[in-house]
């Protein structure tokens, strides 16, 4: 038995029109979701680390040990606050990208980049100094040799994350079009 063909092709089914109203509400993803995880895990290392303390040397112990940390007149201590002062910057930074973006505020576009780039300020400020404490001379041009490379590695990641912020559709798109 043979089937009889016609003539005219066939057409395409025509795609449902959406309703203004229907609209997709950006999602989080590409780059904007792996910032957004890499701020997660910003935040909550350093919240691990004071609950391990917490739980290892009890609530005095703990208060004695940052008390000591930030109070402490030693080089040691002195060394460890110059370390710890970009860490408590980039974790102000993770935890309010990471609420931010939960809230999907517009803020993010400006608050994010710039506390990027004072993260990037005192850890520059932080490792001249700690290479200053330890050398009996100061920091040399030696020592700025030695840093340029990592401090410029991160003022590039600044720039590209305000250039993203700036101009990229994924993130404009996210926090400006809310639910």
């Amino acid at each position: 038995m043979t089937e009889t063909r016609s003539a005219v092709p066939v057409s395409p089914q025509p795609k449902p029109r959406r309703r203004p109203q229907e609209r997709e509400t950006p999602k989080l993803g590409g780059t904007l979701m792996v910032l957004f995880w890499c701020a997660c895990g910003i935040t909550a290392l350093p919240l691990a680390g004071l609950f391990s303390l917490i739980a290892s040397t009890g609530v005095s112990g703990a208060t004695w040990a940052l008390g000591e940390t930030f109070g402490g007149a030693t080089i040691q201590a002195q060394l460890l606050r110059l370390g710890l002062w970009p860490q408590l910057v980039l974790f102000a930074w993770g935890a309010s990208f990471v609420v931010l973006t939960v809230m999907k505020s517009r803020h993010a576009l400006t608050v994010s980049p710039w506390l990027l780039a004072a993260w990037v300020a005192v850890s520059a400020y932080s490792q001249f100094s700690i290479r200053a404490a330890m050398a009996p001379d100061g920091a040399t041009m030696a020592d700025f040799a030695a840093l340029a490379p990592g401090l410029l590695a991160q003022a590039l990641g600044t720039a590209a994350l305000f250039g993203y912020f700036k101009e990229g559709t994924r993130p404009r798109s996210y926090y400006t079009k809310g639910p």
